[in-house]
């Protein structure tokens, strides 16, 4: 796994799904960029860990007595969703129309 690279290959299928157009320097930057994340994420796996680790969201716990409390989900709607929607690239019907993606089992 250590070995594991995002190709241009891959990169251009995420491009092509994305319906984004980068120039050459910009494609060859984003992947050396990603293909960065992807070897730091190798170097954080390899740290060897305890089994019996609970996950944490936060690095450092704070005591149930000092955490600010959760705030209450309130929906607020847009005034105009028209609008956010006309920047989209297809519509249809008032809604976004996104590229089909064919089905790839994973490996």
């Amino acid at each position: 796994m250590d070995n594991d690279a995002i190709t241009k290959e891959m990169l251009d299928d995420f491009v092509h799904v994305a319906e984004v157009e980068l120039s050459t320097e910009e494609f060859e930057s984003i992947l050396a960029k990603m293909n960065d994340q992807l070897a730091v994420i190798h170097e954080l796996t390899a740290i060897p860990l305890e089994g019996n680790l609970p996950p944490v969201i936060h690095g450092n716990p704070f005591p149930e007595e000092i955490q600010a409390p959760l705030r209450e989900d309130v929906w607020i709607p847009f005034e105009h969703p028209e609008d956010i929607i006309s920047q989209a690239p297809r519509t249809q019907d008032g809604y976004i129309v996104s590229p089909d993606v064919p089905h790839q089992t994973l490996e």
